[in-house]
């Protein structure tokens, strides 16, 4: 039942993330990477929905904003947070990790549709638009966005 209390938890936390705030969240912007690494785990098994081709433009899109997210967004958040305590924000990252399993398996468990869906792609766009993203990471999302709607 315990499992069960995070995954709820995480879930409160993705859809918090739809209410528009000032200030971004580590729990929102967390949950942002749990969406967007299921969508791309997701990927693997959408072969009739993609072409390979379209696969690696959203593989491409997806994987730079996850590593935009965690090395540029949740690491420093979590630095000053724990006022640059590095092992209470690596401790905390390994909690953030473990609820993120649990969320994604939620996830695949809810949604077993080889394509995806249009909340995803909406949740991702707001996600990026909280976080800042930029530069090339903002350019190869947009694309894989655009990728995966049409």
């Amino acid at each position: 039942m315990n499992t069960y209390k995070h995954i709820a938890l995480f879930v409160i936390f993705f859809f918090s993330m739809m209410n528009a705030t000032a200030k971004t969240s580590i729990n929102e912007i967390h949950s942002c990477l749990a969406l967007v690494d299921f969508v791309n785990s997701k990927l693997e098994s959408s072969e009739s929905a993609y072409s390979p081709e379209d696969k690696e433009i959203i593989h491409k899109g997806l994987l730079g904003y996850v590593h935009y997210l965690e090395n540029d967004v949740i690491d420093p958040k979590l630095l000053k947070l724990y006022g640059g305590n590095v092992a209470q924000a690596k401790l905390m990252k390994k909690l953030f990790n473990r609820q993120q399993t649990r969320f994604i398996e939620y996830l695949d468990e809810r949604h077993a549709d080889r394509k995806f869906a249009t909340d995803y792609v909406i949740a991702i766009k707001e996600c990026s638009t909280k976080t800042r993203s930029q530069g090339d990471v903002a350019s190869y999302l947009k694309q894989a966005l655009t990728t995966m709607e049409k």
